[in-house]
């Protein structure tokens, strides 16, 4: 028998005690087979494959030899002993897989060698492992291996303190449940606080942590979970005695961001509950009011730039441009002037729509920066307020404000606010997480409330896809 290297299994020889052969030596054909871990060539050495020696039946007790020569190499006759007793040993241990099988007819057992040509395992046992395969029970075990106790929070990752079931293991590896993590002195109760986790959140208050522990922004876990929004989360901190009134930002503490919320019930009948003043009720109720007029939201934002204009109707606003507004069809974007799928050329076009409201006015859209430029929005601006916002690919949503034709104001927008930002900041609910949130729909609210537009629907008007009128912008407006 011929093994992939050239090798050839030439006999197993039995020989009696005194080491010569016996009566009753024979000699077996062996079945060869390699223990490749691949079907292809590259998974192998072309010198050295491992492989498995299968007999057609046990030798006798006594001495036994394995017979090996390699003629295309001119290797000489080897000749190495086999623990016989081990054979018998094992055989043992062997489970019958085919049970009923009559045995084998000796006299039909072949008689000469044969020759394997083909690489990788025998059809009959099960195929390697795809790559694929192999990448699943990897990540198996990974997955095993994530929920064995361990006395650290290390490796946890900032979706991991949202898993309960992690969170458990890791204190009863006795992982310290008020420990520090992070650069900004936050802790576990902070961190599963954030995520929602209201299972976890009750796991370590079992620990007796601290439930008013302070960040380095003196920001408790309940603060967290009120920016989260998770119910859940908040009722549990909330029951356990979490401090609901004592401001953490300016004016706001967890308990007056609630009072903004459809969670207010949760905190109004609370000790020590504040009301909001009438005036800021009806501020946050017009906010309220102009973030659901977009409704979703446009369906994509990503390097999209739109500007909202007060008071302008769009031919107007089209002579600002410096073009004919009967020139300016109204198209969707698949049948614009220009092709969408170019970048440089998308740049030198927007599309103006009208927008309807009290004060009412127009919105500009384009796949770029041009709403957040300077030049335009002092073209357009003047006798009038204009609010551009670009959301940047590369990360950050930039704003501009332009008022009578200077550009009054520039600002990074939509981040979590601290207590020196404006108040809009914070009744626009740039401070609210989740996954019922949409940021950039209040981001788009926002920019059209510092325009001066007061409106009721606009939940198609900042999509770059529906239907606008086409505007060419001339050299002197394009960068």
């Amino acid at each position: 028998m011929t093994s992939l290297d050239g090798t050839v299994v030439r006999r197993i020889t039995y020989t009696g005690p005194q080491g010569r052969p016996s009566e009753a030596a024979t000699e077996q054909a062996v079945g060869l087979i390699p223990l490749d871990p691949g079907l292809h060539s590259s998974r192998r050495s072309l010198f050295k494959t491992d492989v498995d020696l299968y007999l057609a039946e046990l030798p006798p007790p006594g001495d036994a030899q394995l017979v090996v020569e390699w003629p295309d190499e001119n290797m000489a006759e080897v000749r190495t002993p086999i623990d016989v007793a081990a054979l018998h040993a094992a055989s043992h241990r062997a489970i019958e897989i085919w049970p009923g099988l009559e045995p084998p007819d000796q006299a039909a057992q072949p008689g000469a060698f044969g020759t394997i040509e083909m690489s990788g395992p025998p059809t009959f046992l099960a195929p390697p492992l795809t790559r694929h395969q192999r990448e699943a029970l990897r990540r198996e075990e990974e997955a095993r291996q994530r929920y064995v106790p361990q006395a650290d929070w290390q490796q946890m990752g900032y979706r991991g303190w949202g898993d309960s079931a992690l969170v458990r293991a890791r204190l009863e590896g006795g992982a310290a449940p008020g420990a520090v993590i992070g650069w900004h002195g936050t802790t576990p109760l902070h961190l599963v606080a954030e995520q929602g986790a209201a299972e976890a959140v009750t796991a370590l208050l079992s620990h007796n942590v601290d439930i008013d522990v302070r960040d380095d922004d003196e920001h408790t876990p309940l603060w967290y979970a009120v920016h989260s929004m998770d119910e859940a989360t908040v009722r549990t901190l909330i029951d356990a005695g979490a401090d609901v009134w004592t401001p953490q930002s300016g004016p706001w503490s967890p308990g007056r961001l609630l009072l903004t919320t459809s969670f207010a019930p949760l905190v109004q009948g609370l000790p020590e509950a504040v009301e909001l003043p009438p005036e800021e009720v009806v501020a946050q109720q017009a906010t309220d009011a102009l973030i659901a007029a977009f409704g979703a939201g446009p369906s994509w934002t990503e390097g999209l730039g739109v500007c909202f204009v007060q008071g302008l109707s769009e031919d107007e606003l089209i002579r600002r441009i410096g073009a004919d507004p009967a020139q300016c069809l109204e198209a969707d974007l698949e049948d614009a002037p220009f092709d969408p799928a170019d970048y440089d050329e998308s740049l030198r076009y927007v599309g103006v729509r009208n927008v309807d409201g009290a004060p009412g006015g127009c919105v500009i859209t384009q796949n770029g920066y041009m709403p957040s430029d300077n030049a335009v929005l002092q073209a357009i601006s003047v006798g009038t307020t204009a609010y551009g916002v670009y959301f940047n690919p590369k990360g950050g949503k930039f704003g501009t404000l332009a008022r009578d034709g200077e550009v009054v104001a520039s600002e990074e927008i939509g981040l979590s606010p601290h207590e020196s930002d404006p108040p809009a900041y914070w009744n626009f609910r740039f401070w609210q997480r989740g996954r019922t949130f949409t940021r950039d729909t209040s981001i788009l609210a926002y920019s059209c409330a510092a325009a001066g537009l007061r409106i009721s629907d606009i939940q198609d008007a900042a999509d770059h896809r529906a239907p606008r009128r086409w505007v060419a912008l001339p050299p002197r407006l394009q960068r």
